[in-house]
Order: C-alpha cells, then structure tokens, then sequence
C-alpha cells in the first residue's frame, strides 16, 4: 500500500509539472539564470576596460591624467629606470594592454614592441599621426648601449615628438578626443580640462620660442639624437653625439665629438640628465656649457611633465640669455 501511494504521489508531481504554467516558469527561471550568468561574464570585463587607459611613454600618461574624468584610471608600466621607446614589456604586461579600454600610441615609431604584439586595433590611439605631414628622420645609425634596454641605435624615424609644443599639443588634442569617445557622458569635464591643459602647453611654446630666438642661428650640441622635433620648432642647429650623462666619455665619443665641433662649433650642449662633473669640466675646458634639457619620456621622480617642461625652459632661457639666470 505505501508503495501504490508513494507511486501515484510521484505521478501527481509530474502532471503538475507539465502543466503550461509550471513548464513555462521553468524556462524563464532557467533562461534568466544564463542570462545573468552571460552577462557577468561580457559585462566584468567590459567595464574593466572602460575604467583602464595605458601609454606608452610618460608625456601621454600626463596628458590622459589631466583630462581623465573621475573613475577613469591611467597606467603607465613601464619600469622608471628603463627608456620606453626601447623597453620589452612581459608578456603579462601586454595583456594588461589587451584588456585596456583605451592604448595611447605615440607615433613615428616610438615604443618598438608595439610593432609585434597583437594589441586590439579598435582601442589603440596613435597620437601623433596626422600632427603633422611627415615626420622628421634622426640621420644616425650608430648602435650604443646604456641602461637595461642593452645596445639600441636611434636610426630611422625621430620618435621625441613631443618636443614641439604644437605637436605635444595635437597630441593631448587626439587624447581629448579619445577620452569623449570613451566617455562621452563627461564630455564637458573633458573639454574644461583640455582648456587649462592646452593654455599650459601654449605658454611652454611661447616660451621656448623666446629661449630659442635669443640663440639665433648658433650651433647647439645634443648629447643624445632626441632633439630632432625641438631643433625644428624652435629653428636650433642641434648636432648629435652619444654622451651618457652617468659615464665619462670614452676616448672614441670625444674623437666624436671633436670632429663634430670641427664643423659645427657649438658652445652649448643639451643633456637628458645632469652630467658627471668630470664630463662637464672637460666640456667647459672646450667652450662648450652644459644644459639639463629631459625630454620626460618617463616619469619623473619628482614634479610632472608641466614641471618638467618649465624648468626646462628656464635652463634654455638663462643658457641662451633670453632670461636671467636664476
């Protein structure tokens, strides 16, 4: 008897399962359920994307900074040590790229490996392209090693663009531009940002305008080929050697730079950094003053890149006498 009961019990339970309504709420629970769960899945990452900006040098990262609206993180990888037009990220961190809303590029070729690892075309930004009809070219191809990057050559196409206000400037414009795409609701903050940002960037312009002018046509040296984009704005006859700023010169680098003086008589040098006491004593023996002019391609140690950029040009100003020294 509890057997004949247990069984019409389970009979009863399966009529009134496969009634239309029963059946129907279970499709529903069920297709809500993987729904929910698709959406977790597409929506996580989405939105992680959304929140996340990564460049390839530091003057980019400064820019995004300035005109990212609230919640829309930055990030900037690279090791402060190493030169990021040269520096082989891991490949975790090309992935932390991959998953990135926006990738801001620089342009002219700058950051090599971007050449060769599948990063998403639908959220990369080349910043510099179209700044300007074409780009300048370094006209060196000398290999030299320093720092962990290992022996690289600056030959091919000059990379610093930023250098020249108005490029840097075009740039930060193809940042805003971005950005609103990206978050088109705060496209007024964007704006109100990229404002103050521009009428920065305008005032170092008018100011390494000055600087240059009071220099004329005087021959300048570089101690490395990044000035390219500098000497074209701001008309300085800029010729390149290869001094590191932590080394002393090997007796090869000042045969360079003797023959380059021979018919480019400089009397001023611009360096990446402050150099040895000794490189600039032997510098001074030969007429030639040394000037701290860093490109910022990394993040500085202290300040930013408007801080940077002005002292910068305060150096410039003093060296070339269209300021007095400080």
């Amino acid at each position: 008897m509890a057997s004949e009961s247990g069984l019409t019990g389970l009979l009863n339970l399966i009529r009134r399962l496969m009634r239309p309504g029963w059946m129907l709420s279970l499709f529903m629970l069920g297709a809500l359920g993987c729904a929910k769960k698709e959406s977790r899945q597409e929506a996580t990452p989405k939105d992680e994307r959304a929140r996340s900006i990564y460049t390839v040098n530091y003057p980019l990262a400064y820019f995004a900074e300035r005109l990212a609206p609230e919640g829309v993180e930055v990030l900037f990888p690279a090791p402060p040590d190493a030169d990021p037009a040269f520096w082989k990220p891991t490949a975790a961190v090309i992935a932390q790229y991959q998953r990135a809303g926006l990738i801001l590029l620089n342009g002219a070729g700058y950051a090599r490996w971007t050449r060769y690892a599948t990063l998403p075309t639908s959220r990369i930004v080349v910043t510099a392209d179209t700044c300007r009809e074409t780009y300048l070219q370094t006209g060196e191809t000398m290999k030299h090693r320093h720092g962990p990057e290992g022996e690289h050559a600056h030959e091919g196409t000059a990379f610093t663009t930023w250098l020249d206000m108005r490029l840097a400037r075009c740039q930060a414009r193809r940042v805003r531009d971005a950005l609103i795409e990206l978050a088109p609701e705060s496209q007024g903050v964007i704006e109100a940002k990229f404002q103050t940002l521009d009428g920065d960037l305008t005032e170092l312009d008018a100011r390494l305008s000055r600087a240059a002018k009071a220099w004329g046509d005087q021959p300048m040296l570089g101690s490395h080929p990044v000035y390219q984009y500098l000497a074209d704005a701001y008309d300085l006859r800029i010729g390149s050697v290869h001094f590191e700023p932590d080394e002393a010169p090997s007796s090869e680098a000042i045969q360079e730079l003797e023959s380059l003086v021979a018919r480019h008589p400089a009397k001023l040098m611009l360096w990446e950094a402050q150099p040895l006491l000794e490189t600039e004593q032997l510098l001074r023996a030969q007429g030639i003053a040394s000037v701290v002019f860093d490109p910022a391609a990394r993040t500085p140690r202290e300040g930013d890149f408007l801080t940077v950029m002005r002292a910068n040009a305060e150096r410039l100003a003093c060296a070339t006498g269209a300021e007095p020294c400080r």
